[in-house]
């Protein structure tokens, strides 16, 4: 198992609906979201096309920014994210 799905593995285990490659894109993504969830963490097919060629991606996440990224890092992966609720997670290094 890489980093990406480890990571994505404890989000679940913290109660995130976390998934990969999840959807088209950011707004059908947020729409397949199953009500009632407030904790959501997803990169779509757009996002895994640049994570396929090596560069960074952005996840779609709503809940506790810096406990993503807190997750993401612990499991190897280099994240970057201003603290801003409105701005998506970038990560760099996985």
């Amino acid at each position: 198992m890489n980093n990406i799905s480890k990571a994505f593995s404890e989000l679940r285990k913290a109660g995130y609906f976390a998934r990969q490659n999840y959807w088209c894109c950011q707004s059908c993504g947020w729409s397949a979201v199953p009500e009632g969830r407030e904790k959501v963490v997803f990169y779509h097919s757009q996002d895994n096309d640049r994570k396929k060629a090596g560069q960074p991606f952005h996840l779609a996440w709503s809940g506790d920014g810096k406990e993503i990224c807190d997750i993401l890092n612990k499991n190897g992966i280099t994240t970057e994210w201003d603290g801003d609720k409105s701005q998506r997670i970038l990560i760099l290094d996985y």
